[in-house]
């Protein structure tokens, strides 16, 4: 194994350990209710480098599922976060609508571990 195999190999496990603690961390702050505990500031910088991520991997391929499974992410969070992100950057609802027509950016296929498990359905 190459050195750049081992140092991507490194990374990867790396960022999983610091995704899976954030995850928990962030779980705790919300069943505590503790929101204070977590800066808005904080919060933006990490959600603007996730969805960037997201952004980047969706304009080479087939983008990754949104959620991990069992996330327990309700489709109002997704409305609350989607609306917050157009309004960050003065995207108007229309626009995205428009986006969606032309675009295949983003779209994911289907595949067998599409089931909606793990977000609620109303």
């Amino acid at each position: 194994m190459s050195t750049s195999d081992e140092r991507s190999d490194d990374r990867r496990a790396r960022i999983a350990d610091i995704a899976s603690d954030i995850a928990a961390n962030f779980a705790e702050v919300i069943e505590d209710d503790k929101l204070a505990d977590v800066s808005d500031e904080a919060l933006a910088q990490l959600f603007a480098i996730v969805v960037k991520l997201y952004g980047a991997k969706a304009q080479i391929g087939n983008p990754p599922r949104p959620f991990a499974r069992n996330s327990g992410i309700t489709p109002q969070d997704v409305m609350i976060g989607a609306t917050g992100m157009l309004e960050g950057v003065n995207v108007p609802l229309f626009d995205l609508a428009l986006w969606q027509s032309w675009s295949s950016v983003g779209k994911r296929q289907p595949d067998e571990n599409d089931a909606p498990s793990g977000v609620e359905q109303h």
